[in-house]
Order: structure tokens, then sequence, then C-alpha cells
């Protein structure tokens, strides 16, 4: 019989510009968080601990080996959902706040992220009239800076 058995790879630094052998493809979510572990596209398992800070499409993570893994955006599961006036517009986006989601905002336009703690606002937004819901793929990147790590 014969035992195998993966290595698994410490991340130890992020940095910028330099030399990778490997890729790792994260979503925006997953780019989010402190911790977090990971297949690259070679089959390499890695284990990040960001402190205070969150990875960036094209950082490349150092791991304890000297290995160099380049960080790519996957796309992400998001609703888009278009309206046709203010007042809805506005209590929607009032409600997706008060839920403390990240969001992209545009002109009578809200993309967010396929999250249950907004399943019953998209649930609602499907039968409102004055709402375009659409659930679809694409990259992620909400407005203004409320999350962040400190």
């Amino acid at each position: 019989m014969i035992l195998t058995f993966s290595v698994i790879k410490k991340v130890i630094e992020i940095k910028k510009d330099i030399p990778f052998s490997d890729e790792v493809e994260l979503s925006w979510f997953d780019m989010q968080k402190p911790n977090l572990t990971a297949v690259t596209k070679k089959g390499v398992n890695l284990v990040v601990k960001a402190k205070f800070t969150h990875l960036h499409e094209n950082d490349i993570l150092v791991c304890e080996d000297g290995m160099g893994i380049k960080v790519s955006r996957s796309v992400d599961e998001i609703f888009v959902l278009e309206f046709s006036d203010a007042l809805t517009f506005a209590k929607i986006a009032y409600e997706i706040g008060n839920r403390h989601q990240p969001v992209m905002i545009d002109e009578f336009k809200i993309i967010v992220l396929d999250d249950i703690s907004l399943s019953d606002i998209i649930k609602d937004c499907y039968v409102n009239e004055k709402i375009k819901c659409e659930k679809t793929k694409g990259y992620f990147k909400p407005n203004g800076k409320a999350h962040h790590s400190h």
C-alpha cells in the first residue's frame, strides 16, 4: 500500500511584482478573509494568515520555501437589481445597508453578492414589478472603502 499526502504551504508574506510559479484563483469574498486555505491551479494546498490586510488581485503570496503564488480573481455569484424609480431604489439600498453587506451602486442599479443574509430581500425583489432582478456571474468590486481591514 502506498500512502500519499499533501504538504500544506504556509504563506509568510505578500509581495508585488516578483516571480511566481503558480496561481490561485479567489473570489472577492475570499480575498477579504484574514485566514484562508486554498488550492492553487497546480494543486498546491496553502494557508494564508494575513494580519491587518486582505488580498488583492496580482498579489504574490510568498511561502516559507520561497515559492511565489500569484492571486487571480474568480468571478462571483451576484445579483443585479435594476430599479424603475428612486423611492424603491432607496428602500432596497437601505435594507441591504442594514445587513452590513457590501454593494456596488450605479444609477438606479445595485449589485450584491449572492449571500444568504440577503435571500429575503432578493426574493422580494423578484416579485416587485418595479425591480428587474437577475442572478449572474461577474466581478464584484464594492463602492467605497467600507469593507477593509483595520
